[in-house]
């Protein structure tokens, strides 16, 4: 190893090692333990001295010769740059003081906490009972970082707080049956919840922001699909991609629904297999059943190569949790933690009906769910980022890059359908129609981060392509505001993968197999940089 080697090793983990102690929430989602029961601060100076250490890192890396950098350092290179640019600009255009989103970390955290209790309940209450003390004066300071809240910010932080008080009532139990001491319990909970009101109350009596600040412009958003997708794209040519996209899958669906008969819609045909489904009333069992069997389907197919050292838990979605989770949800395990257990979420909203049929009409929401367990758990997003936290690279298990992740599992979802791993005749269409979808999302992430849609704009073009309801439409477009380029992500993404296997089965004859293990195996990266420093 060079010099310049070994001074960019010393870079990334002097960079690592202060950013993992300064945030603690960070370090205990990477599954570090000195980070538990911590909240952090959150106020200016604490802002200004992480920009500080982002530049004085961006200023080392430019003092390094990259022609003296070993392959899969310039992988990390590249990853770093990109984070450390991203957070840069996010500062300077002053997101910190336009976004109120302390609350939605405290009790994501709580959350976190909670679902530990189930295997570690003593460690998961010392923790709960650590951060109730410390949000008051957490929530106190966060709230005097911001000035002019984002108004569609703001009114995510409004829904986030309303559901507060299940989520304090969800820990309340937990630590009435764990060393409980009610009254110190019972303060702890007010506090944290008179903190919350608290800070809600200060920000919506601030002035906001002008509508559609949290638009990160043109030139950013063009950085961004160059450093955060890996893409050498203009805007305008992801433009006409996108166009191209929705016409060429919107036609791939006509003919896959012209089998079901002549003029029906996917919608139609989707809706009629659903009501003819019925998954009995064991929805979880029905799950964990269909996991193993699309996983032993992958398997058999030597599509790709699985992990070892991990387990999947296919879990009930606890009753405070309902309102968080549509129909399912996947919770990975920390980059550094030693259980490598992953969760497969299950909400079951048949529990809260009082009559059969009302119950069976609530389990026949999650029809399709064999696309649901390719997409979250095998060989989705559970197998891929469990093969991604053991990286040999330690520092490489923390940069997580949409249009792999999200592609990836879109690819997934093509694989099924493509090596028949479930044959149900409808299968094609859904697929199809959630593609759809997906390629709308490019067209709604561009318009809405360069200005020309506004939020009302975008939730119409979803109700007017897509057929979603006017509630559906505003929570999907209420998370893209406040993530540029992940949107668009998963399709590019799923588009790279396509490309890629186009250079290296059908141009190098590489098996499935080798392709999707050797896709996997870089970490959760842009595949255009893994086809640069990855292929002989």
């Amino acid at each position: 190893m060079t010099s310049t080697s070994m001074q960019f090793e010393g870079l990334l983990d002097r960079h690592f090692e202060a950013v993992l102690q300064d945030q603690p929430v960070f370090a205990t989602y990477s599954g570090l333990t000195h980070g538990e029961g911590r909240l952090g601060h959150a106020n200016a100076a604490f802002e200004a001295r992480q920009q500080r250490r982002r530049k004085v890192t961006l200023k080392h890396l430019d003092a390094l010769n990259p022609r003296e950098l070993l392959p899969e350092q310039h992988l990390d290179r590249l990853a770093l740059r990109s984070q450390l640019t991203r957070e840069c600009e996010d500062h300077d255009r002053g997101r910190p003081a336009m976004d109120p989103a302390a609350p939605d970390l405290l009790l994501n955290l709580c959350l976190y906490e909670l679902q530990r209790g189930d295997d570690e309940p003593s460690r998961a209450a010392r923790n709960l009972r650590s951060l109730l003390r410390k949000a008051p004066s957490y929530l106190a300071e966060a709230e005097t970082l911001i000035e002019r809240p984002e108004p569609v910010w703001r009114s995510i932080m409004s829904q986030t707080l309303r559901g507060a008080p299940s989520l304090f009532q969800a820990v309340g139990a937990f630590l009435a049956r764990n060393s409980p001491s009610p009254a110190s319990d019972a303060r702890l909970l007010e506090g944290a919840q008179r903190a919350c009101t608290a800070y809600g109350n200060a920000i919506e009596d601030r002035p906001p922001a002008m509508p559609g600040s949290f638009a990160v412009g043109a030139a950013c958003l063009a950085r961004r699909v160059r450093d955060q997708l890996g893409l050498d794209y203009t805007l305008a040519e992801i433009e006409s991609l996108a166009l191209a996209e929705t016409h060429r899958i919107g036609k791939l669906l006509e003919v896959a629904c012209a089998r079901f008969g002549k003029g029906r819609t996917a919608d139609e045909i989707i809706a009629d297999a659903r009501r003819a489904w019925d998954p009995g009333p064991d929805l979880v069992g029905t799950y964990r059943a269909e996991t193993r069997r699309v996983a032993d389907g992958f398997r058999s197919a030597s599509a790709v190569t699985f992990p070892s050292g991990e387990t999947l838990e296919v879990r009930l979605v606890p009753e405070f949790m309902r309102h968080l989770y549509p129909t399912a949800a996947y919770s990975s395990p920390g980059p550094f933690a030693r259980k490598q257990r992953g969760i497969f979420w299950v909400n079951d909203l048949s529990l809260t009906q009082t009559t059969e049929a009302a119950r069976k009409a609530e389990r026949q929401q999650h029809f399709g769910l064999s696309l649901t367990c390719a997409h979250e758990a095998y060989p989705g997003h559970h197998l891929q980022f469990i093969t991604a936290n053991q990286h040999p690279r330690r520092w490489r298990r923390l940069f997580a890059h949409a249009v792999f992740y999200e592609g990836w599992t879109l690819w997934c979802e093509q694989m099924m359908v493509d090596l028949r791993i479930d044959r149900s005749p409808w299968l094609r269409v859904q697929q199809l129609h959630d593609a759809l979808w997906r390629a709308h999302r490019v067209l709604v992430d561009l318009r809405l981060q360069t200005g020309r849609y506004s939020h009302a704009r975008a939730v119409a073009h979803l109700q007017k392509h897509l057929g979603f309801t006017k509630a559906r439409a505003a929570a999907d477009v209420n998370w893209y505001t406040a993530s540029p380029t992940v949107p668009m992500s998963y399709w590019l993404g799923r588009l790279e993968n396509e490309r890629l296997r186009h250079r290296l089965m059908t141009g190098r004859g590489w098996s499935l197999q080798r392709f999707n293990d050797w896709l996997l195996g870089f970490g959760t990266l842009p595949q255009a940089w893994i086809e640069k420093y990855g292929l002989d």
